[in-house]
């Protein structure tokens, strides 16, 4: 009797253990699925990802906002973009952080641009199909980035990720900021 209580202990252990991983399994899948979580404030861009691809950063003139209360008709009038500096010798780790006036392990690049842009449902589209620029390729490089966000501006953050379409990010009067985070609706598989 007292060997089929301990077989059964162990069977409903073995069971037990099993479950969990199972449960830990399906919870890490569907949350690699999910869009990366993006923080902006003033001074850094931060996620729970990495940021492998960089980001780019638009200074926009707005025409006119949305019902959702940010930019659908807008003019991309100056764009930065970070670049990961990859060391050559080594495995990439690209940061889960960028700072906007400390040197790291990436450069900056600007451009000033003309691009309208109108923004629809989940995705934008240029207005201008002549020339579809979406990523700064300016000559000069810096170590930092040569953006200060402004108040009362509006910006349109990129971050190279099917899952994203952008963050739009505004600074009020009183120096509040808010992120406008719009999902692009890909699936990552």
């Amino acid at each position: 009797m007292a060997k089929s209580k301990k077989s059964k202990w162990i069977t409903r252990c073995i069971i037990l253990a099993l479950l969990i991983g199972f449960i830990c399994f399906i919870y890490s899948f569907l949350r690699a699925l999910a869009p990366p979580e993006v923080t902006i404030t003033e001074d850094c861009i931060s996620t729970n990802r990495d940021f492998i691809n960089g980001v780019t950063i638009e200074k926009l003139q707005v025409d006119s906002l949305g019902s959702e209360h940010y930019p659908v008709k807008y003019t991309v009038t100056y764009m930065t973009t970070c670049s990961i500096d990859y060391p050559k010798d080594r495995p990439p780790s690209p940061p889960n952080k960028i700072c906007f006036a400390k040197p790291g392990k990436y450069w900056w690049t600007e451009e000033t641009v003309n691009l309208p842009f109108i923004h629809e449902g989940l995705s934008r589209h240029s207005i201008d199909t002549t020339r579809n620029l979406f990523w700064s390729q300016g000559e000069k490089l810096f170590k930092t980035c040569p953006l200060r966000f402004e108040r009362e501006q509006w910006y349109f953050i990129t971050i190279d990720d099917p899952r994203v379409t952008g963050i739009f990010f505004y600074i009020s009067k009183a120096g509040v900021a808010h992120q406008y985070y719009l999902e692009s609706g890909i699936s990552p598989i």
